[in-house]
């Protein structure tokens, strides 16, 4: 059976078949692969069976792989996988049970980012723990050309563990280590971002907690408040998302984290509903 390519939403978002990622892709395969990647910034795959190793080897065709700063949540045999769940083994969580719910690009709080997210189901509820997606290419597209001018060549400051309410059960104040508050310092990013591959512009700033977006640069507070809130409510028009649904183990989806950003939906899914993913994200390029 050959590949098939559909796209599933108005400006980003594809589902691919007649492909096993559970086995070395050839040439031809991965050119294709990689071809709709940048096409569609994020692609949905069902009917994989993928074991921690095939799917690590999976992620290093996008590049390096990078672990998750918070160690306890890596999986015990390949460090390059980490376990997000809502399930309780032995009174301890068997993984990271909110995983980002709230928009934000993986590791864009590090100096080099991450380029591909995958998600790997093992466990899905019949309902609830979606995937939101965002496309921030047509997010910038769209803006005003006044209001372009004025972002483009802004940089912002972010640091993972800042946030404004350090006792929000999201915030990561009070849960890294010391080496891990060691390893991730401020780090400043443009507002909006080149992508390195394409060569399009998009919008690079996120509202989320583990986002830690302090302020815009240069500029006085109160503007960049202005600013950084405009851009929020922005992004925040349904016409620039997309809403996967997870079908059951097997299904996998992943995104360019250089022109998306993304919000899970498990902050509210009850422990009845279980729901446990593998993740893989690959280092990027240091944002132009």
């Amino acid at each position: 059976m050959g590949i098939t390519i559909e796209r599933k939403g108005e400006s980003f978002v594809a589902e691919i078949d007649g492909l096993d990622l559970s086995t070395p892709l050839s040439n031809a395969n991965w050119s294709t692969l990689h071809r709709a990647y940048l096409d569609h910034k994020a692609l949905i795959f069902h009917g994989q069976g993928l074991d921690a190793p095939s799917l690590s080897r999976f992620g290093e065709m996008f590049g390096g792989i990078s672990p998750h700063t918070v160690r306890k949540y890596r999986h015990e045999d390949i460090e390059g996988v980490t376990i997000l769940s809502n399930r309780v083994e032995m009174g301890r969580p068997k993984g990271i049970r909110d995983a980002g719910s709230h928009w934000h690009s993986d590791y864009s709080y590090r100096e080099i980012p991450a380029n591909v997210t995958i998600l790997y189901a093992l466990e899905t509820p019949a309902e609830g723990g979606d995937t939101i997606l965002c496309d921030m290419q047509a997010a910038w597209e769209t803006l005003p050309e006044a209001t372009k001018i004025r972002l483009d060549g802004l940089q912002h400051l972010l640091q993972y563990r800042w946030c404004s309410n350090q006792n929000h059960p999201e915030s990561r104040w009070r849960l890294l280590s010391e080496d891990e508050r060691r390893e991730t310092p401020e780090v400043t990013h443009p507002v909006v971002r080149t992508h390195p591959e394409t060569g399009a512009k998009s919008l690079y700033v996120f509202s989320g907690l583990t986002s830690g977006v302090q302020r815009i640069l240069g500029i006085p507070d109160d503007e960049s408040r202005t600013l950084l809130d405009a851009i929020f409510a922005h992004c925040q028009d349904p016409k620039f998302h997309y809403r996967y649904k997870w079908r059951g183990p097997g299904d996998i989806l992943l995104w360019d984290n250089r022109c998306t950003m993304h919000h899970a939906t498990t902050d509210h899914l009850p422990a009845d509903k279980p729901r446990t993913l593998w993740r893989v994200n690959t280092i990027g390029d240091k944002p132009i």
